[in-house]
């Protein structure tokens, strides 16, 4: 009897598994639709379509980590707040919800850049920050110089985390051109050769933002 009743739990225990693992499969399936529609709506509004996710049957987020998308979905979030915060129109960009979308840019992106466990995410995060601190050099937002060091900060740690950022390094280079010239970060320019400090090399004319 005991040992009827243990096969009956058994079974009851592998029907449970096998009903977990396809809800599992139906919520990566749905993930997966999610993402590319989600691409497709920040094709069409120029990146400004905030991801929406997926509708998941079982709780916890339990497919969206077995994906590893925790770290895509923070930097698809910074992304949406990073073009709305800084648009290329001053006037918008200025305005308080300008200021608003880059500051909410700003928080979401440093969490990408310290936190993400993935290299090039957390680099491409990084850039950005160094992007954002250059437009508020750029309008007088801060102190230039403390501002223009800060960019170039974030633009070395970017290097650091994903060597192969070339916009990284094209922006570090950018930045260090606009130091103030008593800034400390002068010296870490060497000559004409287009090495540098802090793993940046020399980048194509024309990259960088």
């Amino acid at each position: 009897m005991r040992r009827r009743a243990l096969l009956v739990a058994l079974a009851v225990l592998c029907l449970c598994a096998a009903a977990v693992a396809a809800l599992l499969a139906t919520d990566v399936r749905a993930w997966q639709s999610a993402l590319r529609a989600d691409d497709a709506r920040a094709v069409a509004r120029a990146g400004q379509a905030m991801p929406r996710g997926a509708d998941a049957v079982l709780p916890f987020h339990v497919a969206r980590d077995v994906l590893g998308l925790s770290d895509d979905l923070e930097l698809r979030r910074a992304l949406v707040l990073f073009h709305a915060g800084y648009s290329g129109v001053p006037s918008r960009d200025q305005s308080t919800a300008g200021t608003a979308s880059r500051a909410g840019a700003e928080t979401e992106l440093e969490r990408v850049a310290r936190g993400a466990a993935d290299g090039p995410r957390a680099s491409a995060a990084a850039n950005l920050l160094g992007v954002l601190e250059l437009v508020d050099a750029a309008v007088g937002e801060v102190g230039y110089g403390g501002s223009i060091g800060s960019a170039i900060v974030e633009f070395q740690n970017a290097v650091r985390l994903d060597p192969g950022n070339d916009d990284a390094k094209a922006n570090l280079e950018l930045a260090m051109a606009q130091a103030p010239p008593d800034s400390p970060f002068r010296s870490s320019r060497l000559g004409s050769t287009g090495k540098r400090h802090g793993g940046a090399s020399e980048s194509s004319p024309g990259r960088g933002y």
